[in-house]
Protein backbone atom coordinates (compact mmCIF):
# COMPACT_ATOMS: atom_id res chain seq x y z
CA UNK A 1 0.00 0.00 0.00
CA UNK A 2 1.72 3.38 -0.93
CA UNK A 3 1.89 5.89 1.62
CA UNK A 4 -0.72 8.25 -0.25
CA UNK A 5 -3.83 5.70 0.52
CA UNK A 6 -2.78 5.44 4.29
CA UNK A 7 -5.32 6.91 6.73
CA UNK A 8 -4.65 7.41 10.22
CA UNK A 9 -8.04 7.64 12.01
CA UNK A 10 -7.40 9.27 15.47
CA UNK A 11 -9.83 10.92 18.31
CA UNK A 12 -9.40 14.10 19.24
CA UNK A 13 -10.58 16.03 22.46
CA UNK A 14 -11.84 19.44 21.70
CA UNK A 15 -8.61 20.72 23.13
CA UNK A 16 -6.75 19.64 20.80
CA UNK A 17 -8.55 20.81 17.99
CA UNK A 18 -6.65 24.22 17.35
CA UNK A 19 -8.27 27.01 15.02
CA UNK A 20 -6.16 25.93 12.19
CA UNK A 21 -7.57 22.51 12.64
CA UNK A 22 -10.93 23.40 13.06
CA UNK A 23 -11.24 25.52 10.14
CA UNK A 24 -9.57 22.25 8.49
CA UNK A 25 -12.93 20.19 9.75
CA UNK A 26 -15.67 22.98 8.85
CA UNK A 27 -14.44 23.42 5.38
CA UNK A 28 -14.26 19.37 5.18
CA UNK A 29 -17.88 19.08 6.31
CA UNK A 30 -18.92 22.17 3.87
CA UNK A 31 -17.96 19.55 1.78
CA UNK A 32 -19.95 17.00 2.58
CA UNK A 33 -22.36 18.74 3.84
CA UNK A 34 -23.39 21.67 1.33
CA UNK A 35 -27.15 22.22 2.48
CA UNK A 36 -25.38 22.93 6.09
CA UNK A 37 -22.50 25.42 5.27
CA UNK A 38 -24.13 28.44 7.05
CA UNK A 39 -23.90 26.39 9.94
CA UNK A 40 -20.30 24.88 9.41
CA UNK A 41 -19.29 28.63 8.96
CA UNK A 42 -19.61 29.07 12.43
CA UNK A 43 -18.95 26.02 14.40
CA UNK A 44 -18.10 21.75 13.95
CA UNK A 45 -21.90 20.56 15.09
CA UNK A 46 -25.52 20.57 14.60
CA UNK A 47 -28.29 22.13 17.64
CA UNK A 48 -26.13 24.65 19.86
CA UNK A 49 -23.77 21.08 20.48
CA UNK A 50 -20.37 21.08 21.47
CA UNK A 51 -18.25 17.79 20.50
CA UNK A 52 -17.23 16.22 23.62
CA UNK A 53 -14.62 14.53 21.20
CA UNK A 54 -14.13 14.27 17.22
CA UNK A 55 -12.99 10.87 15.29
CA UNK A 56 -11.21 12.33 12.53
CA UNK A 57 -9.16 10.25 9.37
CA UNK A 58 -6.27 12.16 7.85
CA UNK A 59 -4.61 10.92 4.52
CA UNK A 60 -0.66 10.90 4.36
CA UNK A 61 -1.01 14.81 3.09
CA UNK A 62 -3.12 15.61 6.46
CA UNK A 63 -6.58 16.03 4.36
CA UNK A 64 -9.59 15.18 6.54
CA UNK A 65 -11.45 12.08 4.64
CA UNK A 66 -13.84 11.40 7.03
CA UNK A 67 -15.18 12.56 10.39
CA UNK A 68 -17.56 11.65 13.23
CA UNK A 69 -18.30 14.62 16.00
CA UNK A 70 -19.25 12.85 19.05
CA UNK A 71 -22.04 14.95 21.52
CA UNK A 72 -23.38 14.36 24.67
CA UNK A 73 -26.97 14.31 24.99
CA UNK A 74 -29.53 13.18 27.43
CA UNK A 75 -32.02 11.04 26.60
CA UNK A 76 -35.59 11.09 28.78
CA UNK A 77 -38.15 8.64 28.78
CA UNK A 78 -42.06 9.33 29.21
CA UNK A 79 -41.74 8.34 33.35
CA UNK A 80 -38.63 11.17 33.04
CA UNK A 81 -35.55 8.06 34.05
CA UNK A 82 -32.63 10.13 32.16
CA UNK A 83 -29.77 8.86 30.57
CA UNK A 84 -26.77 10.25 29.35
CA UNK A 85 -25.97 9.14 25.33
CA UNK A 86 -22.83 9.76 22.83
CA UNK A 87 -25.04 11.36 19.85
CA UNK A 88 -23.15 10.92 16.66
CA UNK A 89 -22.93 13.73 14.00
CA UNK A 90 -21.36 14.46 10.53
CA UNK A 91 -20.66 10.88 10.40
CA UNK A 92 -19.12 10.88 6.40
CA UNK A 93 -16.07 10.03 4.05
CA UNK A 94 -14.89 11.91 0.95
CA UNK A 95 -16.63 9.95 -1.84
CA UNK A 96 -13.22 8.54 -3.29
CA UNK A 97 -12.91 7.38 -0.36
CA UNK A 98 -16.02 5.23 0.04
CA UNK A 99 -16.14 1.50 -0.30
CA UNK A 100 -13.57 0.53 1.72
CA UNK A 101 -14.56 0.13 5.59
CA UNK A 102 -13.23 3.46 6.53
CA UNK A 103 -16.60 4.93 7.54
CA UNK A 104 -16.73 1.83 10.12
CA UNK A 105 -13.72 2.19 11.13
CA UNK A 106 -14.69 5.67 12.11
CA UNK A 107 -17.50 4.30 14.23
CA UNK A 108 -16.42 1.49 15.48
CA UNK A 109 -13.48 4.18 16.97
CA UNK A 110 -16.13 6.40 17.99
CA UNK A 111 -18.40 3.67 19.87
CA UNK A 112 -14.72 2.35 21.52
CA UNK A 113 -14.14 5.72 22.56
CA UNK A 114 -17.61 6.33 23.48
CA UNK A 115 -17.80 3.14 25.67
CA UNK A 116 -14.49 4.22 27.31
CA UNK A 117 -15.96 7.40 28.10
CA UNK A 118 -19.04 5.42 30.36
CA UNK A 119 -22.04 6.52 27.82
CA UNK A 120 -24.25 3.55 28.19
CA UNK A 121 -25.86 4.17 24.67
CA UNK A 122 -24.85 5.37 21.50
CA UNK A 123 -27.74 7.31 19.00
CA UNK A 124 -27.48 8.78 15.84
CA UNK A 125 -30.03 10.27 13.18
CA UNK A 126 -29.94 9.24 9.41
CA UNK A 127 -32.15 9.03 6.37
CA UNK A 128 -33.34 6.15 5.08
CA UNK A 129 -30.67 4.89 2.58
CA UNK A 130 -28.27 4.82 4.88
CA UNK A 131 -30.09 2.41 7.35
CA UNK A 132 -28.99 -0.92 6.15
CA UNK A 133 -25.39 0.60 6.51
CA UNK A 134 -25.74 1.35 9.90
CA UNK A 135 -27.87 -2.04 10.22
CA UNK A 136 -24.69 -3.54 9.25
CA UNK A 137 -22.59 -1.90 11.54
CA UNK A 138 -24.78 -2.98 14.69
CA UNK A 139 -27.19 -0.27 15.03
CA UNK A 140 -30.94 -0.48 15.24
CA UNK A 141 -34.13 1.24 15.02
CA UNK A 142 -35.54 2.06 18.16
CA UNK A 143 -39.28 0.23 18.72
CA UNK A 144 -41.05 3.63 19.69
CA UNK A 145 -40.56 7.22 18.75
CA UNK A 146 -37.30 9.14 19.83
CA UNK A 147 -37.51 12.83 19.08
CA UNK A 148 -34.78 15.75 19.43
CA UNK A 149 -35.99 18.63 21.23
CA UNK A 150 -34.90 22.53 21.69
CA UNK A 151 -34.95 24.61 24.71
CA UNK A 152 -36.97 21.43 26.32
CA UNK A 153 -40.06 22.87 24.65
CA UNK A 154 -39.95 22.95 20.90
CA UNK A 155 -38.98 19.83 18.62
CA UNK A 156 -36.32 20.26 16.10
CA UNK A 157 -37.29 19.58 12.92
CA UNK A 158 -34.66 17.08 11.55
CA UNK A 159 -33.55 16.06 7.85
CA UNK A 160 -32.95 13.06 9.12
CA UNK A 161 -36.13 11.08 10.29
CA UNK A 162 -34.86 8.01 11.22
CA UNK A 163 -33.34 7.38 14.51
CA UNK A 164 -30.59 4.69 15.60
CA UNK A 165 -29.26 3.62 18.77
CA UNK A 166 -26.56 0.81 20.10
CA UNK A 167 -26.02 -0.80 23.87
CA UNK A 168 -22.64 0.12 24.66
CA UNK A 169 -23.32 -1.87 28.17
CA UNK A 170 -25.39 -4.35 29.74
CA UNK A 171 -27.80 -1.89 29.66
CA UNK A 172 -30.85 -1.97 27.81
CA UNK A 173 -32.63 1.09 25.87
CA UNK A 174 -35.50 1.86 27.87
CA UNK A 175 -38.92 0.66 26.20
CA UNK A 176 -41.50 3.36 25.17
CA UNK A 177 -41.21 6.90 23.68
CA UNK A 178 -37.44 8.81 24.16
CA UNK A 179 -36.98 12.59 24.56
CA UNK A 180 -33.66 13.82 23.01
CA UNK A 181 -32.12 16.99 24.86
CA UNK A 182 -29.19 18.68 25.56
CA UNK A 183 -27.71 17.72 28.56
CA UNK A 184 -29.86 19.22 31.58
CA UNK A 185 -29.20 19.21 35.51
CA UNK A 186 -31.16 16.69 37.53
CA UNK A 187 -33.97 17.86 38.79
CA UNK A 188 -34.70 19.93 35.69
CA UNK A 189 -34.90 23.77 35.96
CA UNK A 190 -38.67 23.44 34.93
CA UNK A 191 -39.48 21.15 37.96
CA UNK A 192 -38.01 23.13 40.29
Amino acid sequence: MSSKNQIVVQVLSEARIDASLDAKIRAYLIEIFPHWAPIFRRRRAWHDAVPVFTVLATDASDAVVGHVAVVERTIATEWNVRYEAASFQGVSVLPERRGRGLASRLLQTALDESRRRGFPFAILFCREPLVKFYERNGWKLPYDSMIMWRDRELPIHMQSDYPMYRELTRQKLPEGPLDVHNPFEYPPSFQK
